[in-house]
């Protein structure tokens, strides 16, 4: 069953709803099930200070006509009382009581996210795409994948175009130093799960296009986007990711770290290991009875690249022992 997405869904009811989105499918991948598990039992309170600033950030620049139902600036006075006094507070709360939906913000930071958000549209992509009325801002959809139901919601999405839209906050919007976020925070990996999810809903997506806005003035803008051989390596990891969460869902067991026991390793010099060929050619023995020495001494082995290699000193080591052991 196709479902294109959908504009009736709040940023709260798609964040409170229980399917994968790629933000917990990256965590999956990048830390143990068990963690990821505890993180959604406590997740991080939505009035903490960067989910506000972000959020706001993200409303001025792409719902700006929604700034005011969602947020609100903190008075720096009220009634001539400073934040300080028990009747600024006591005045305050009553504010906040009648507008429960709303996040507040210091008039500070209000004017730091305004003046993100007023760069941010100036951008050249967001202004062909923001005033086009084929362009769905913060559309919702869901899908089923490797037996996970799933979910998406994109900044921006224009089906003529095909474009996906994603606005990023960020220290430096510099080439190199966000190709170094991209790796860091797995945005390979959202814009597989993006482009992905949308084919799944019978959409045509061709391009997904990180908007960044630097976080301090003046504000600079710049526009990125990956490679599709790039992305393409990322769809085995998202059918791994929903796969694990579709196991995890089912059993009720969300595993931690592994029981076995692992072999350190302290930055050995890459040097000192050889492959299978390489161990049998060096210590004139067959692959045969490098193999069995492997398996008897239980040697830790580790692929690099497509090679699988073992430490030169553990394999002598282990000859030393095995030819022991036969003398006796």
């Amino acid at each position: 069953f196709l479902m294109p997405l959908r504009t009736d869904i709040s940023n709260s009811a798609y964040h409170g709803s229980g399917d994968l989105s790629r933000s917990v499918a990256w965590a999956l991948l990048t830390r143990t099930p068990k963690q990821v598990w505890h993180d959604m039992k406590h997740p991080t309170p939505s009035d903490a200070p960067h989910f506000v600033i972000g959020g706001c950030t993200h409303t001025a620049t792409l719902e700006p006509f929604k700034l005011d139902e969602e947020y609100a600036v903190k008075p720096e006075s009220i009634d001539g009382n400073g934040p300080r006094t028990n009747a600024y507070k006591a005045s305050f709360q009553t504010m906040q009581d009648h507008a429960p939906d709303k996040r507040w913000l210091a008039p500070s930071d209000y004017r730091h996210c305004m003046n993100m958000a007023a760069e941010a549209r100036e951008h050249p992509i967001m202004q062909t795409y923001l005033d086009d009325p084929e362009s769905v801002i913060e559309g919702t959809g869901f899908f089923e994948h490797e037996g996970a139901d799933c979910k998406v919601r994109p900044d921006l999405w224009n089906p003529g175009a095909g474009v996906v839209v994603d606005l990023k906050t960020t220290q430096s919007a510099n080439e190199k130093d966000f190709a170094r976020s991209v790796v860091k925070y797995g945005y390979v990996f959202q814009s597989a799960w993006y482009l992905h999810s949308l084919r799944l809903m019978g959409e045509n997506p061709k391009q997904f296009v990180f908007v960044c806005v630097e976080k301090t003035a003046p504000y600079l803008t710049n526009a990125f986007t990956l490679s599709a051989s790039d992305v393409d390596r990322q769809k085995s990891r998202m059918s791994e990711a929903c796969k694990l969460w579709a196991t995890c869902m089912e059993s009720g067991v969300w595993p931690g770290y592994s029981d076995e026991v692992k072999t350190l390793n302290l930055g050995n010099n890459l040097n000192n290991r050889l492959s299978i060929s390489e161990l049998a050619e060096k210590f004139e023995v067959s692959r045969t009875y490098v193999y069995r020495i492997l398996k008897d001494h239980s040697l830790e082995t580790r692929n690099i690249g497509n090679r699988r290699t073992i430490d030169m000193a553990d394999f002598a080591q282990a000859l030393r022992f095995d030819s022991e052991g036969r003398a006796a």
